[in-house]
This record gives structure tokens, sequence and C-alpha cells, in this order.
């Protein structure tokens, strides 16, 4: 049945206004989908900088780490050389106290310098215990440090995974959102050719 030139732009204004309301809701999709895009990726960029400033941190306190197990070894080999020095001081002040016995006159001299020695040892081992204590518990202390920091970092990988995979799907819905657009601005096409032939008609 034929319709008439009214009732064609009639309906030709409907659809019009029809399309014009899809693609209204269609763009505020595209928008919204933009600006979903654009804070995941501001998202993934914060995330790559808070990364790489706790791996600079890490280096950094992995550095300190070697260094404060350079400075045990060193305080260590010192300790060494000092329990080197101590046995020959023992063994001389056992020969003093033996010659003390022998002459009387050089006995009070004598057994003042093995107090001396033995009080100026008892002092570097307890210094050298303090020491060893402080850098155990640095050590200690790095060692948590690092650990918290592979931690840190673990668990920022896995939210960048999450938001690469976040991405892809928001890409795919974007292409099918796409695709039914220009399907949609087809069937529009086609409802005012056939519109226009039926006008002819």
């Amino acid at each position: 049945m034929a319709l008439s030139l009214g009732e064609f732009f009639a309906r030709a204004n409907s659809s019009s206004h029809e399309a014009e309301l899809k693609t209204k809701e269609q763009q505020a999709l595209i928008d919204e989908l933009t600006r979903v895009k654009e804070q995941l990726a501001n998202q993934a960029q914060s995330f790559f900088i808070r990364e790489t400033a706790l791996t600079q941190k890490l280096g950094v306190l992995r550095k300190a780490e070697l260094e404060a197990n350079k400075r045990f070894h060193d305080e260590g080999q010192k300790y060494t050389t000092l329990l080197a020095k101590v046995v020959p001081l023992r063994v001389e002040v056992v020969g003093l106290k033996e010659e003390v016995a022998a002459n009387k006159a050089k006995m009070a001299n004598l057994e003042e310098c093995s107090v001396t020695r033995e009080v100026h040892l008892g002092e570097v081992e307890a210094e050298l215990t303090e020491k060893t204590e402080a850098l155990e518990k640095i050590k200690e202390e790095l060692t948590e440090q690092v650990e918290t920091l592979e931690k840190t970092k673990e668990e920022l990988t896995e939210k960048v995974e999450a938001l690469e995979k976040t991405k892809v799907e928001l890409t795919v819905q974007a292409e099918d959102f796409e695709k039914a657009n220009a399907e949609l601005l087809n069937d529009a096409d086609d409802a005012y050719v056939v519109g226009f032939e039926d006008a002819l008609a």
C-alpha cells in the first residue's frame, strides 16, 4: 500500500529522531569508554611510577645490606686479628708472672702491665661484641625491609595485570559497540531507501 508524502516524511522524521537519540546514547557511551580508558591509562602509569620507585629503593637497601655485610666481615677480621694478638699477650703474662716469682723487685710493675692489658682486652672484646650485635640487628632489619618490598612489588604486579585484562575487555566491548553502531546506521539507511521507494511507488 503506497504511503502519502506526508506519511512518508512523518515516518522519516520519526526514524530520524529515534536514530538521533540512539546516536546520542552511543556517543555518551563512547565518551564514557574514553574516560574509563584514560583512567586506566593513568592508573597504569601511576603503578609503573610506584613500582620504579620501589625498585630503586630496593636497590638502595640491597646496597646498604652489602655494605653492612662488608662492615660485618671487616669487624670479624679485626676481631680475628685481635684474638691472634691476645694469645701471645696471655703467654707473655704467664712468662711475666714466672719472672715476677724470680724477681720480686719487678713484680709490681709487671703485674700492673698485665692488669692493664687484660682490661684493654676486655674492653676490645666488649666493643667487638656490641658492634657484632648491632650489625646483626641491622642485617635483620634490612632483610625484613627487602621482604616487604618484594611483597609490595608482587601486589603491584598483580594489580597491573588486572588493569591490563580490564583494558582488553573494554577494548573488545568498544569494538562490539562500534560494530553494532555501524549496523544500526546501515539499517537506518536501508529504511530511508525503502521509504523513498515506497513514496515513489
